[in-house]
C-alpha cells in the first residue's frame, strides 16, 4: 500500500521533529502494511526559493535513507502550497513534483472565499506538463462550503487525495466519504506528523473504508497511486458533484 502524504522527513517543516521520530513513523507505517511512502513536507514559496527548500530536502532525506533499514520504499515530493507561489513561473516547480514523476501534491489556501486564482495558477501547472494532486481536498473550507468545487478542480485536470484522519474521525456524512461515494477521491494519504497528536491512521482508514465500501474502492485508490508513482497517465472523470445537505453531503 501507498501513503501518498507524509511529514516524515526529520526537522525540515512542522512534521517529524527529529531522525528518531521519523523512523519510528515508519515502523508505525510498516506495521500497517504501507510499503511505499511519499515523502512530501511543506513547501511554501515565499519563505524558501526552490532550489534552496531542495537543498533542506536533500539533506533530511539523506539524513533518513542513511538511518532506516526497512524495507519501506521512500520517494522525495513536496506539499506545494500554490496560493503562497503565486509570483513563481509555475514551470519552475517542476522539481518538486514527486520523485520521478510529473505528479505534484498541491495545497490549496484555506480561505473561506471562491477564488479564480486558483484555477489560474493550477491550470499554469497543467501548461507546465506538471499534474496538481489536490492534498486533502476534504478539508479546504471553501470545499466544504460548496462541496461541488472538487468536481471543477477535477474537470481542471487535479486528482483529489483525502486523509486517512479525515475517513476516522469525519463520521459517515463526512465529505471525505461524500467524495469517495462520487468517485472523486483519487489518493488516501495518513498527512502523518508526529507520533502522537498526528499519527499515521492508514491501516484504521483502510479498514473503514473496506467495510464501508468494499474492497474494490481501495484498490482502486492504491492503483491509481500506483499509476502516479510509476508516471504513467491517469484520467479522471468528474462525474455529479457532491452536494451539501443541511447534516453533511450527499
Amino acid at each position: 500500500m501507498i501513503d501518498f502524504h507524509t511529514h516524515i522527513l526529520p526537522r525540515i517543516d512542522d512534521g517529524a521533529s527529529s531522525l528518531e521520530e521519523s523512523l519510528a513513523l515508519l515502523r508505525m507505517l510498516e506495521e500497517q502494511g504501507v510499503d511505499t511512502v511519499a515523502l512530501t513536507p511543506h513547501y511554501y514559496g515565499r519563505q524558501d526559493g526552490v532550489e534552496r527548500f531542495l537543498e533542506k530536502r536533500s539533506e533530511a532525506y539523506r539524513a533518513l535513507i542513511e538511518a532506516y533499514t526497512g524495507p519501506v520504499r521512500l520517494l522525495a515530493g513536496c506539499e506545494c502550497n500554490i496560493d503562497t507561489c503565486a509570483n513563481a513561473d509555475m514551470s519552475d516547480l517542476a522539481p518538486l513534483a514527486l520523485e520521478g514523476t510529473r505528479y505534484i501534491l498541491a495545497e490549496l489556501s484555506f480561505s473561506p472565499k471562491t477564488d479564480e486564482r486558483i484555477f489560474r495558477r493550477l491550470r499554469a501547472l497543467r501548461e507546465a506538463e506538471l499534474v496538481p494532486v489536490i492534498a486533502h481536498a476534504e478539508l479546504y473550507p471553501v470545499v466544504r462550503k460548496h462541496p461541488g468545487l472538487a468536481a471543477d478542480l477535477i474537470g481542471a485536470g487535479c486528482l483529489l487525495q483525502i486523509n486517512c484522519e479525515s475517513v476516522m474521525r469525519e463520521g459517515k456524512n463526512g465529505l471525505a466519504r461524500a467524495l469517495i461515494a462520487h468517485g472523486q477521491a483519487h489518493c488516501l494519504g495518513s498527512d502523518t506528523h508526529d507520533t502522537t497528536r498526528r499519527p499515521p491512521l492508514y491501516r484504521e482508514a483502510v479498514e473503514t473504508l473496506t467495510r464501508e465500501f468494499g474492497a474494490a474502492v481501495v484498490e482502486k485508490m492504491q492503483e491509481n497511486m500506483e499509476k502516479i508513482v510509476g508516471n504513467e497517465s491517469l484520467h479522471a472523470d468528474a462525474g455529479e458533484p457532491v452536494k451539501r445537505k443541511l447534516f453533511g453531503y450527499a
